[in-house]
């Protein structure tokens, strides 16, 4: 994980958790012996956020961020969509650039389902192409 993402995670943390400056500070220095994740590697960061979600932190990130949840007539198309981008390690923003390319609408989330089965159709030929 980028060393950019664990620290603005430890920090959602400490704002979940509820943990006042000083209090913080003691953590991160019981943790690493550091009182600034500036100053720590990308192992003492996930040692912190490891000791965060052993005192009650919950990461919230998935792979489509915080959306609402899709109408029932979308979730089989993005649920496709989602296993053919992560079949080929592609970025979600990967099928959000093939709905602004062939539909003029900026996320794939927003896309119609007539329009989402396209975008499926499309990565389906994406997927057959690599696999020769």
């Amino acid at each position: 994980m980028l060393r950019k993402n664990l620290i603005a995670k430890i920090h959602i943390g400490k704002s979940q958790l509820g943990l006042d400056d000083e209090t913080y500070r003691q953590l991160l220095v019981s943790t690493t012996g550091k009182t600034s994740c500036t100053e720590m590697t990308e192992s003492e960061l996930q040692q912190v956020l490891n000791v965060m979600v052993q005192k009650g932190f919950k990461s919230n990130s998935h792979f489509w961020g915080n959306r609402a949840a899709p109408r029932e007539d979308k979730k089989i198309y993005l649920a496709k969509i989602t296993a053919l981008l992560a079949k080929h390690s592609l970025p979600k923003e990967y099928a959000d650039g093939i709905a602004k390319r062939s539909f003029k609408v900026d996320f794939v989330h927003w896309l119609q389902p007539w329009q989402l089965k396209k975008v499926v159709q499309m990565l389906a030929v994406y997927d057959r192409n690599r696999q020769h």
